[in-house]
């Protein structure tokens, strides 16, 4: 038997309230019939007094002991007096019993009258009440009356406890065993029993049924999540695993948290590195270290993702430098640390496929000098870099005597071949800071970076005309002298932009066309001459 089982309760409950009711009515009930039957016992006494009284009165008047004595006999010989005596004056002319006074052991006394005249006593008649008979009576009443409440509260009770079970505590034990036998998400239901349609035991079955649909279809939603959720994860593992980028996150600015297996190809990493609690992976991966933490610090302000091209310290094929395209993205933060998400591409042929698009954007194709666009790059950017007064620098214009000639006699190859002949002795007469272009047919422009004095331009500019008196093979065993004329122009002297010293350092070099070529002359906007020429 489960004591715990709510038959076993409300059996008890309303056994106990039974128990409680019957123990409170009895008291009271008890009380109130002993005081009721005590009183009744006196009343009687009384009453019976009252019956002799006008006999006493009669025997205490004319003073006659024999009637006072039968009046006293009568008297004891009811059972709730235990002794009686008639007084005339002083005189006891009647006694039947002694009376014995104690605190339980009252008599009552009936002061006799004279049978001719009310207004005058003749004497007294006492009696003492058989007290313990009438306190016997008196329990003996009130307990058949406790006793019969108590029994009617019994059966008052088991009739309760009878209809509970059967009304209440039965159709819920059935319910629960019923709703014990169902398994959510089965389809099972609870039949409502025909007696209890309408009431609360119908209407909690109705509702176990709704909550056990309801339980149904979450658990039919949760199942299709769930398989949504491993079909989502296996697809994003294959994605994570099998990508070509390599994916990783980062805690702290620098902790490598978890990365694939294209992450650790790109960076040299090894996977062991994964469990390193402390791995300083900006400065172990990146060769712009601070780049890459800055980026990443400003992904995790913001919230929002940056991206830029990083160099790895892990070098490719033949020395190479590798290049790689990262995404920082936030992806997570707490008041610890906060999580960042990189992401990956190795962009290395791209960059070297820009570095050469720029070089052929920027670069001569047949003498592998700077062209014009480059010249004019290179123009801006000395212009930027100086100041008010700090040092000049000095911008050559050459054009080619006799080139047309040659061309025109020996082919274009044989053009091509004195094109870069003078484009490597020009190289190699200035410093690697100088800008060497070509900028058309047989033109070629020198930007002399930090000309210092005009007399440093003065011998750089000789001694690019005497290295051409050395003849270049136009053909095999066929030489050819190439002169030049140099037009020179000085900045900030003659010009604060690229349009102008181009200018004036043309003008220059028409003098000298002019004037017997194969010579420099510097611009003189106040003479028509060059202003210093050499051979």
């Amino acid at each position: 038997m489960n004591i715990k089982s709510l038959h076993i309760k409300v059996s008890l409950s309303v056994a106990l309230a039974a128990l409680l009711v019957v123990v409170l009515s009895s008291q009271y009930f008890y009380q109130r019939s002993y005081l009721q039957s005590f009183r009744d016992s006196e009343r009687s006494v009384h009453q019976l007094l009252e019956t002799v009284r006008t006999t006493a009165g009669i025997a205490a008047y004319v003073g006659n002991r024999e009637l006072a004595q039968q009046v006293v006999d009568g008297l004891a010989q009811n059972d709730i007096v235990t002794s009686a005596i008639i007084t005339a004056g002083k005189d006891v002319i009647g006694q039947q019993g002694a009376l014995t006074k104690t605190a339980r052991r009252t008599p009552v006394t009936l002061t006799l009258i004279d049978p001719f005249d009310e207004q005058e006593v003749v004497g007294e008649l006492v009696v003492m009440p058989n007290n313990a008979l009438i306190e016997l009576r008196a329990r003996d009443s009130a307990m058949a009356t406790a006793i019969g409440l108590a029994a009617q509260a019994a059966v008052v009770a088991l009739l309760v406890l009878i209809l509970v079970y059967w009304l209440m505590t039965r159709p819920l034990a059935q319910l629960s065993g019923r709703l014990h036998c169902i398994t959510p998400g089965d389809g099972g239901r609870i039949q409502v029993a025909g007696r209890h349609n309408g009431d609360e035991i119908g209407q909690l079955t109705g509702d176990i049924n709704a909550l056990l649909h309801t339980v149904e279809v979450m658990l039919e939603e949760e199942r299709q999540l769930r398989r949504r959720v491993e079909q989502l994860e296996t697809r994003f593992r294959g994605i994570f695993e099998d990508s070509s980028a390599g994916i990783f996150l980062v805690r702290d600015g620098s902790q490598l948290i978890t990365a694939n297996a294209a992450f650790f190809r790109l960076t040299g990493l090894s996977e062991p590195g994964l469990d390193e609690p402390h791995t300083d992976l900006i400065n172990a991966v990146f060769l712009d270290a601070i780049a890459a933490a800055s980026l990443i610090q400003l992904a995790r302000v913001t919230g929002r993702p940056h991206s830029t091209d990083l160099r790895l310290l892990q070098r490719g094929e033949a020395g190479r430098e590798r290049w790689v395209h990262c995404i920082f993205s936030p992806a997570g933060n707490t008041e610890q640390s906060a999580t960042v998400e990189g992401v990956m591409y190795d962009v290395t042929e791209r960059k070297y496929a820009e570095q050469r698009s720029r070089e052929l954007a920027e670069t001569d194709v047949l003498t592998g000098l700077s062209n014009r666009q480059s010249v004019e790059n290179a123009f801006m950017e000395l212009i930027r870099q100086r100041g008010p007064g700090e040092n000049r620098f000095a911008v050559l214009l050459i054009d080619l005597d006799r080139f047309k000639f040659i061309n025109d006699t020996y082919g274009h190859d044989a053009g091509d071949k004195v094109l870069i002949a003078i484009a490597q002795r020009l190289r190699k007469l200035v410093r690697d800071s100088d800008v060497v272009a070509r900028i058309g047919g047989d033109e070629f422009l020198l930007l002399l970076n930090h000309a210092g004095n005009l007399q440093m331009v003065q011998r750089i500019a000789q001694k690019i005309l005497d290295a051409q008196q050395v003849p270049i093979e136009v053909q095999p065993g066929v030489l050819e002298i190439v002169g030049m004329s140099i037009g020179i122009a000085l900045y900030p002297e003659h010009g604060d932009n690229p349009l102008s010293l181009r200018k004036h350092a043309d003008q220059a070099m028409y003098q000298v066309k002019r004037s017997g070529k194969n010579r420099f002359a510097i611009y003189d906007p106040d003479h028509t001459e060059p202003a210093d020429e050499g051979e």
